[in-house]
């Protein structure tokens, strides 16, 4: 599910798509503009991916934020594929809506030794030999490709927030070229809208995703 021209005109309570500014494809643009500044903004996927290899450096860092993973297919480090559960963690998101936002590539241990005492059969895997990539310490760059679905599979029902701030942007986006030149338009009764500032709503979303 998305939003559409019609939703944005609604929401502006907008009964004519004749002019340029209110037509389909002008709002469908900032439709599309507004859903990349959230994802951006949020450094996350909201709107489905499928089938997506995602490059990444770790830097040899054991945790790595990601942009909203729905479900792995593969994963490699250095080039090694690695196994779900033993080799990398899948970390749910904060508000656990069914995304991944973190990859962990091995355990933590809290005293001073080896990672890899966290893993009772670390002997058997063999995760004490220097050439295993989580001994390396640091890492070369573009080391970590997942391969999956991203983002959610309707996320204006799963994250209604999401929809909410999608939506409002757009109809921003819609209505300021009115006040490009002076920071705010002004309604056909004549009162004033302060159009510099990005709505509260939208503000708020970046600051909780």
């Amino acid at each position: 599910m998305s939003i559409s021209p019609d939703d944005v005109r609604n929401y502006l309570t907008l009964s004519t798509d004749s002019t340029s500014r209110y037509t389909n494809a002008t709002i469908t643009s900032n439709i599309n503009a507004a859903l990349t500044f959230l994802e951006r903004s949020t450094n996350r996927y909201f709107t489905a991916r499928t089938a997506t290899a995602l490059t990444f450096s770790t830097n040899g860092e054991p945790l790595m934020d990601i942009p909203g993973l729905r479900t792995a297919t593969s994963v490699t480090l250095n080039g090694a594929t690695l196994v779900a559960d033993q080799t990398y963690w899948l970390l749910p998101d904060s508000q656990q809506t069914g995304i991944t936002t973190q990859i962990q590539l091995r355990p933590f241990v809290k005293r001073n030794g080896p990672w890899w005492l966290a893993i009772p059969e670390w002997f058997d895997r063999n995760l004490d030999s220097p050439y295993f990539p989580g001994n390396w310490g640091g890492g070369l760059p573009n080391d970590l490709v997942i391969t999956g679905d991203w983002g959610y599979v309707d996320p204006v029902l799963t994250v209604p927030q999401f929809g909410i701030a999608w939506k409002i942007l757009a109809a921003w986006y819609t209505i300021r070229p009115q006040a490009v030149l002076t920071g705010a338009g002004q309604t056909p009764d004549g009162n004033v809208l302060n159009l510099e500032e990005l709505p509260a709503e939208v503000t708020q979303f970046i600051v909780d995703w």
